[in-house]
């Protein structure tokens, strides 16, 4: 016969392995719920759940931070991972040291990465990092046209799935921002379905006539040849574009993604507003692009860099050209040492040529007033 001990005793055994099981079964149930409620607590609420589930690319979530300074609109939100990397970020840039700390790096990180579709007025830097400036009215300051900086970082988005999250996500948080802030501009409109960030076309010297890049169609750029490469990264609406010739591509290492390309030979940019003071690129040599706000704005040519100014539909606009990275080169056999004065004048003298040419054909398709190109030496 079963003793009374021995029955109590295989009670609580019993009743130990309910409790267990409901241990297992609560923290199995808890997990999902605290990243239901970090998703959903994550920067005011306002991140799109579907489109944050597809950037996270099934990471765990950890943690979030979260700041706001009503005053100056600057906004802060970074969602991070259970190993505290960054799954979404989200930043505004409003007027002051951080605005300019920023858009420095931005302005001098060879941009754009891609252009935005749809007329998005922005671009994306590299590792998914996208900016998008809508006009804000509401803080606008002596009758000058504001754009607000907003930056949306998905660090996980990679695929072409992904990266159309990324960038309908970017898209939303900005117009929370603009609203937040009391800018009073049009919305952004959404992005069409499957819509990615570009990197550009890469055509055909020759095919690049009739096109935005057309000036480096027809510029005299000898090491070119017939059988040079135009990557065509301009888009309407984008507050940066990027024309930049190649060298025909048969120079080992310089092929970039399955591209027949070689090394980049002169470079044309395009910049709306005055977001880009200060800015520096490879090749660009020591002179720094004088557009930012509180510059003079001239235009100006010099060995390394040549810049022209605008004004579009009441903001200002900036063209530069500047060489490739480590162009231009001397060929084999030429004297070691700096370049001559008369080497200097001769790269000076091209310079102002490509963007002249740049410019005007830029002024011509926006309908742009107020052009100013660099003088004849």
């Amino acid at each position: 016969m079963e003793s009374w001990a021995w029955r109590h005793r295989r009670t609580l055994w019993s009743v130990g392995g309910v409790l267990a099981a409901l241990v297992v079964l609560g923290l199995s149930v808890r997990a999902p719920v605290e990243q239901w409620w970090l998703a959903r607590q994550a920067c005011g609420g306002e991140l799109p759940a579907e489109d944050l589930e597809i950037v996270r690319s099934g990471v765990t979530l950890g943690a979030y931070e979260e700041s706001y300074d009503a005053e100056s609109g600057r906004y802060v939100c970074v969602l991070r991972s259970d190993e505290h990397q960054v799954v979404v970020a989200v930043e505004t840039f409003p007027p002051g040291r951080e605005r300019d700390r920023e858009l420095s790096l931005a302005g001098s990180s060879h941009a754009p990465h891609a252009v935005l579709p749809g007329g998005l007025p922005g671009f994306e830097d590299g590792n998914s990092l996208v900016y998008l400036m809508p006009e804000c009215p509401g803080r606008a300051r002596d009758g000058e046209r504001y754009r607000l900086p907003v930056s949306t970082w998905t660090y996980f988005a990679r695929s072409r799935a992904e990266k159309a999250a990324m960038l309908r996500l970017s898209v939303r948080m900005t117009n929370k921002m603009t609203e937040k802030l009391g800018c009073g501009g049009e919305p952004l409109p959404a992005p069409q379905e499957g819509a990615v960030p570009d990197r550009g076309a890469y055509v055909p010297r020759a095919e690049a006539e009739g096109t935005a890049c057309e000036a480096l169609a027809t510029a005299r750029v000898p090491e070119a040849g017939p059988n040079g490469v135009v990557r065509i990264a301009v888009a309407d609406g984008g507050v940066v574009g990027r024309c930049t010739l190649y060298g025909p591509g048969d120079e080992e290492g310089y092929r970039d993604s399955g591209e027949d390309r070689g090394r980049p030979l002169v470079e044309l940019t395009s910049w709306r507003g005055t977001w880009v003071g200060g800015m520096r690129e490879m090749g660009s040599g020591p002179d720094p692009l004088p557009l930012g706000e509180g510059a003079a704005r001239e235009p100006e040519s010099t060995a390394y860099r040549a810049w022209a100014v605008a004004r579009c539909a009441g903001e200002d606009v900036g063209y530069a050209a500047h060489w490739g990275y480590d162009y231009p080169y001397r060929e084999p056999g030429t004297e070691a040492g700096p370049p001559t004065e008369a080497e200097k004048r001769e790269w000076r003298e091209r310079l102002r040529t490509y963007v002249t040419a740049f410019a005007e054909d830029q002024v011509r398709r926006g309908g742009c007033t107020d052009l100013r190109v660099p003088e004849a030496p």
